[in-house]
């Protein structure tokens, strides 16, 4: 597991292609607002509240994950969850989250 924090808006958002998954656990309201634009992100919003749907994701448990929401807080607790339910190769941006993917 690998948590990415930065207080600028270099590194990551050059790299996010690099992940076969991004789960984004931001509000509807967020996501609606903005998201990113690629075939492999899955919206769950609050994944951290909804633990129940972390099966739901079980056929992702092997690929190259990244998690966001949009500061980080939300995205360390869902990231706790799916290693727990056997997610091996997760990256979760825990400071600066959408704003550094966009």
């Amino acid at each position: 597991v690998v948590a990415t924090q930065s207080s600028g808006s270099s590194g990551i958002n050059a790299e996010y292609g690099d992940f076969e998954v991004i789960i984004d656990v931001r509000t509807q309201g967020e996501w609606d607002g903005g998201h990113l634009d690629l075939p492999s992100v899955h919206h769950v919003e609050n994944l951290h509240q909804q633990p129940d749907k972390v099966a739901d994701l079980s056929e992702l448990a092997d690929k190259k994950v990244l998690v966001h929401c949009e500061k980080g807080r939300r995205a360390s607790m869902a990231g706790a969850l799916l290693i727990a339910a056997g997610f091996n190769d997760l990256t979760v941006v825990v400071n600066g989250g959408y704003s550094l993917l966009k």
